[in-house]
């Protein structure tokens, strides 16, 4: 019986590919399979996952298919999987050797359908490092409600494998910011979540990472991300008992973290504008979310004074720290 199936999306990460694997083969935990998914990677990466393939024939199993996106290699993977619980791990991360032992472990103590982890934040060049908690501890808040104010990064989670294959969920095809609309969901059918405050994930941040640019229109998908996931919290009655936490949610994703992020781009002011039409017209009172309380003084005066007129002062002082 397999207790962990791990999938592992593969494109153009030759450089970071050893490391990833080595810490999957080498795991505690005895019934795990890896299922490395090479989306077309036009490197040598192949190479890479066959030599792991014929060393470890029980537990890595490779799969080729062309290049279709990390959403479409993580829903390609998902079919191959036999595992009770089911993980997620990018192949330029890299993982604690316990990790799953101790998640799969807690989820069967706690009979638990999801379990969560901390993060490391991992500067290549630098050699800076941060602690992300994977789950923010509000006093009077319940797990699954706390979980969509936390990191929602499919990746730091272990899943009961009846979220892909009974209520079908899968990954959307061709958007960033791709977990979202399938984490915040599951955060909600979820009967029980539970949390190990240990950072077993090493997030390396790459100089050259998709989602550290600025200028590339793929920003706009986050747009139609939130609009979907609002769709399923409204056609599922949900929005009323997730209001204020999803009201969050858009607020870090569009005028917060993802406010960070457009400034960095040229086309900020369509961007923002953007955002405040779809928070004017679905969270009119956003700036009294009460979960803003939660965050360092400098972000609750961010957000408070950010509106039309202050983006462009904004911009400058933006690109004058990071020029």
């Amino acid at each position: 019986m397999v207790s962990v199936s791990v999938i592992v999306p593969v494109y153009r990460v030759e450089k970071y590919l050893d490391r990833c694997l080595d810490s999957l083969v080498n795991q505690t935990l005895e019934e795990i399979e890896i299922i490395v998914v090479n989306d077309g990677s036009p490197d040598n990466s192949q190479a890479i996952i066959d030599r792991y393939v014929n060393n470890y024939p029980n537990r890595v199993f490779g799969y080729i298919k062309p290049n279709g996106g990390l959403s479409d290699a993580r829903n390609f993977g998902i079919q191959y999987a036999r595992g009770a619980y089911i993980g997620f791990v990018d192949s330029d991360d890299y993982i604690d050797l316990e990790m799953y032992e101790r998640m799969y472990t807690k989820a069967l103590v706690e009979d638990a359908d999801l379990v969560i982890c901390d993060i490391m934040y991992e500067w290549e060049q630098t050699n800076r490092t941060m602690l992300m908690k994977g789950l923010k501890d509000i006093a009077g808040v319940s797990k699954k409600k706390s979980a969509f104010l936390s990191p929602l990064f499919a990746w730091n989670k272990l899943y009961h494998r009846k979220f892909f294959f009974e209520n079908k969920f899968r990954y959307p095809l061709n958007l960033w910011y791709e977990d979202i609309p399938v984490t915040l969901p599951i955060f909600t059918q979820a009967n029980t979540i539970t949390y190990i405050n240990e950072a077993f994930v090493h997030y390396v941040q790459r100089s050259n990472s998709i989602m550290g640019s600025g200028e590339n229109p793929k920003q706009y998908d986050i747009f139609q991300i939130i609009e979907n996931t609002l769709k399923y919290l409204k056609s599922n009655l949900l929005i009323k008992e997730y209001y204020e936490e999803f009201e969050y949610v858009c607020i870090e994703q569009l005028i917060l973290y993802g406010g960070f992020r457009f400034l960095k781009s040229k086309d900020y002011v369509n961007l923002f504008d953007n955002s405040f039409k779809f928070m004017s017209l679905n969270f009119p009172s956003w700036k009294s979310n009460r979960y803003i309380t939660s965050l360092p003084k400098k972000y609750q005066a961010y957000l408070k004074l950010i509106n039309k007129q202050i983006i462009h002062i904004l911009r400058i002082l933006f690109k004058i720290k990071y020029r």
